[in-house]
């Protein structure tokens, strides 16, 4: 199986504190990894490193063999590289479709403009993409705060 996700020898370090201390690791395809650890213990530190939110101070982040340490998040993401949290961000009031459009909102200063009714074709065929990939098409009209929380994380 080919290695998805290599980490070698990662470091990450806020002044004469370690919050990262030489992490390494690999993810083949396929296969499901867990980090896990007591609060404090540099697990976000450490995913903020791999995915660009923080320059690691030593080591190497490669992506499908590719060198991706000190990427942008916005370019990682575009390599299809994207994160997930406990707490949803979802807005309760808008559908499942119109979460999604907003969701895929990349430009400041054009958000005013869609949520007054100017529509970005590109994102709107984007959001349907999504929604046929998650087979979510029963509850693309649905409000997002009437959605379970596995349906809304998704």
């Amino acid at each position: 199986m080919n290695t998805v996700l290599e980490v070698d020898n990662l470091h990450k370090a806020f002044g004469g504190i370690k919050a990262v201390n030489g992490v390494s690791f690999s993810v083949k395809e396929g296969e499901i990894l867990g980090i896990i650890g007591p609060n404090g213990c540099g697990k976000s530190t450490l995913f903020n490193c791999i995915l660009g939110q923080l320059e690691p101070t030593e080591g190497r982040v490669k992506l499908d063999g590719r060198e991706v340490t000190n990427m942008r998040p916005s370019d990682l993401n575009r390599l299809g590289v994207s994160r997930t949290f406990q707490l949803l961000q979802v807005f309760p009031e808008l559908t499942v479709r119109e979460n999604l459009i907003l969701a895929g909102q990349e430009h400041e200063g054009t958000m005013l403009s869609r949520l007054f009714g100017a529509r970005d074709a590109g994102l709107t065929e984007k959001a349907e993409q999504m929604i046929g990939f998650f087979k979510l098409g029963h509850l693309a009209d649905a409000k997002a705060g009437g959605l379970s929380y596995g349906q809304q994380k998704l």
